[in-house]
């Protein structure tokens, strides 16, 4: 009989398997490949909307649609995966959510010349790609274990935005819009790969089987996490909700707004087409260095209140620089759009780990898909607010700085009410479940 090992499929043929010890080793490996491929679709996602319209293959005059209707669409996909997640697993919802991305796709590769198609394509690819974030999160603070759960959750996301720049990439050659269609339809092979080797290779983790089995959920966190002190969670459920809704939708407007609403608003078009292109290469050097640097370091609460702290003080100096000078291009402008793309990333990676981190294992793909759906509607219709007419920049920079200050307030809460996370196990989450089935 084939022997089970984490986080594959042992059911593979010999030649796919070899030893235990190896299957082991290599398994989280492949499983954090499977899910770094859905992040890097993540990532293209969000950027074929502008790109469409940047390209030409949408009219101008639906920018704001495609800027913000993936968004409000991925809200609902993320419900959707989420509560999937909870009743078929995590694997399931991955790959069924994955298999729509191709969908989508296809849809946008064939028949793009038809608005009503792009459109459905936006919507699918929308709902499709941001849902994959759900069933990738629990899946890894469920199958890594706890000492090196931060590092993971933050580089497996760091590919959205390989994905974000690659995507941008036709633009700054000023590909035909044939060959941009070509190009981005191209990048879709990553779903094909995730989709692969979650058949092959993903299983569900241990505390999800554990929860759905009625077993010891706390056993099933203690072979991965070993002896890390459980969480303490002293806060209730409407907080944590709170708390996430708002960071989550400052960290979303801070990432579009700085990607394609500021400059292509207010700053020149040579500047404007490249700021993405900048943007997702330099989150992709800070991802790799908050991961294997900061993130295991520093506790969660003051990594949380350092990221939004540092992004109120680099949108004020963009702002006070913008309303002295009026700039729309230049080295000055440029230095200070790529410094702003490091608490767009450093924020992304807070929100990102506390996500998955806060809620028990039986709810953990629902309520993340909850705040997930929040976060992505509100945060499309503030950007539809800011982007459908033309405005002085200092309306959209004061209501821009008054989300950020709000989410730093957030931050400061959770630092005086929260709990920490931190290289702990998530068992603590589960405790109250698990003495229920004991009963």
């Amino acid at each position: 009989m084939a022997q089970e090992a984490d986080g594959i499929n042992s059911d593979l043929p010999g030649h796919f398997m070899g030893n235990a010890d190896e299957v082991r080793r290599r398994s989280p490996w492949t499983v954090l490949i499977a899910l770094a491929m859905g992040m890097l679709v993540y990532g293209v996602a969000e950027s074929y909307g502008p790109v469409s319209v940047i390209g030409g293959i949408l009219p101008a005059k639906y920018f704001f649609i495609g800027l913000s209707l993936p968004y409000i669409a991925g809200g609902v996909g993320a419900l959707f995966s989420g509560s999937l997640a909870d009743k078929i697993g995590r694997r399931g919802s991955f790959m069924v959510t994955s298999a729509m991305i191709i969908i989508g796709i296809a849809i946008f590769a064939f028949l793009s010349r038809y608005v009503i198609a792009l459109v459905i394509s936006f919507i699918l690819v929308g709902m499709a790609a941001i849902g994959l974030e759900t069933p990738t999160l629990s899946m890894i603070v469920e199958s890594v274990p706890a000492s090196v759960r931060g590092r993971s959750l933050v580089i497996v996301q760091n590919f959205g935005n390989i994905g974000v720049a690659v995507t941008f990439i036709p633009v700054l050659l000023h590909f035909s819009g044939a060959t941009s269609r070509l190009a981005i339809s191209m990048l879709f092979i990553a779903p094909l790969i995730a989709l692969g080797l979650s058949w092959f290779y993903v299983k569900e983790s241990k505390p999800w089987r554990a929860v759905k089995s009625t077993t010891d959920i706390e056993n099933a966190w203690q072979e991965q996490d070993g002896n890390a002190e459980p969480v303490k969670p002293e806060v209730g459920i409407p907080l944590r909700f709170l708390i996430l809704i708002i960071i989550g939708i400052a960290q979303d407007v801070a990432f579009l707004y700085f990607s394609y609403g500021v400059g292509y608003s207010y700053f020149s078009s040579g500047l404007a087409d490249n700021i993405p292109i900048i943007g997702g290469f330099t989150m992709t050097i800070v991802g790799i260095i908050t991961g294997l640097v900061l993130v295991e370091k520093l506790n969660r609460k003051s990594f949380t209140i350092m990221s939004y702290g540092l992004l109120v003080v680099l949108w004020a100096v963009l702002w006070i620089f913008e309303a002295l000078t009026h700039s729309t291009y230049g080295l000055i402008l440029t230095a200070l759009m790529v410094l702003l793309f490091i608490p767009g990333e450093v924020t992304w990676a807070a929100r990102g780990m506390l996500e998955p981190e806060l809620f028990p294992t039986y709810k953990r793909g629902t309520y993340v898909s909850i705040v997930r759906f929040t976060v992505w509607v509100g945060a499309g219709l503030v950007m539809i607010l800011l982007t459908y007419r033309a405005l002085p920049f200092i309306i959209p920079a004061a209501s821009v700085m008054s989300i950020f200050i709000l989410s730093l307030i957030m931050t400061i809460l959770w630092q005086r009410k929260g709990f920490e996370t931190r290289s702990r196990s998530l068992s603590g989450l589960d405790r109250k479940i698990s003495h229920d089935i004991k009963r």
